[in-house]
């Protein structure tokens, strides 16, 4: 998958109220704990069974108090609802509570929980969560909805712009990944992702995450690809507009060792940009055990060849 991009306008709102909340915290050191957001935002963070009958019993007088009318059969619909579409949490605005699914690994928590609290924060996401026109219910719409929530919930966890000011410093390798997970106390898969879109925009890199081609069980997803994300810096978008996901894989498909825990393969491959100029990318592969990260950075531009 390749997430929807953000517009600039909306970034701009939703820097605004990352920086708000900050500001209100006393520009703490990192990590951000979202205990404290919550307590700031008056937010309440409640765990639940997808098959408790009293979570859709709450859900059903939530919908009705929030929308203001009665929809036969509404605690039927929620149900199938959550079933169909796999949710791992969501914001309930009229209780302001964030219901997270403790069935969900706890490394993935502090990702799903400030991702909500995106959606609590952006102003036009409240009118979206129960809309039943045709613009809310497009999938388009949903997808931009989403990213803006995840752009919201990366900019909280990795302090706007401090992440990149730090990242810069250090090699974008895995090493560095591990460092600042640690220090942000963020997912590995989660510091990866922001290391390759906010450190360096003129930078070429690009990440996929994805199933590990010799132990397909390793990062097996619900998706029809064996890869799961692309990710790109504004540099990789721009130059190499002409890689598809399936093409980075490859390279992922063609080094991939027998390893299965930690650094699978590390190489030296070539990408040939928009224009046709071969790039020297270094490319170096990482197994969490439940995902494979693969991460390419340009190192150097190959000297054409011209025949004598």
């Amino acid at each position: 998958m390749i997430e929807a991009e953000v517009g600039e306008y909306e970034r701009r709102e939703i820097d605004a109220q990352v920086n708000r909340i900050l500001r209100d915290l006393g520009n703490p050191e990192p990590p951000i704990r979202l205990a404290e957001v919550r307590k700031l935002l008056n937010l309440d963070l409640r765990y639940y069974k997808s098959t408790d009958p009293g979570l859709l019993d709450e859900l059903s007088h939530r919908f009705r108090l929030f929308a203001r009318k009665t929809i036969p059969d509404v605690g039927k619909y929620l149900s199938e609802a959550l079933t169909k579409s796999k949710l791992t949490a969501f914001w309930v605005p009229a209780s302001m509570r964030i219901l997270l699914d403790e069935t969900v690994p706890e490394p993935k928590h502090r990702w799903i929980e400030s991702h909500e609290i995106s959606h609590s924060v952006i102003g036009w996401h409240k009118d979206f969560l129960l809309g039943d026109n045709n613009v809310t219910l497009d999938p388009t719409c949903h997808a931009t909805i989403e990213a803006e929530a995840n752009y919201g919930a990366g900019r909280l966890l990795f302090m706007t712009d401090r992440f990149a000011t730090e990242a810069r410093d250090l090699r974008p390798n895995f090493e560095t990944v591990k460092r600042l997970a640690k220090r942000y106390d963020n997912s590995i898969v989660s510091t990866f992702w922001r290391l390759i879109e906010s450190r360096d925009p003129e930078q070429a890199m690009f990440g996929v995450v994805s199933s590990h081609p010799r132990f397909p069980e390793i990062g097996a997803h619900d998706g029809p690809m064996a890869w799961r994300y692309f990710i790109r810096s504004p540099a990789f978008k721009s130059s190499f507009s002409n890689i598809e996901p399936e093409m980075a894989f490859s390279f992922v498909k063609a080094h991939a060792t027998n390893r299965t825990r930690g650094p699978v393969f590390e190489v030296t491959d070539v990408l040939t940009d928009a224009r046709g100029e071969g790039w020297e990318f270094r490319i170096e592969c990482f197994s969490t055990t439940r995902a494979v990260l693969t991460l390419g950075v340009a190192s150097n531009r190959r000297a054409a060849v011209f025949g004598g």
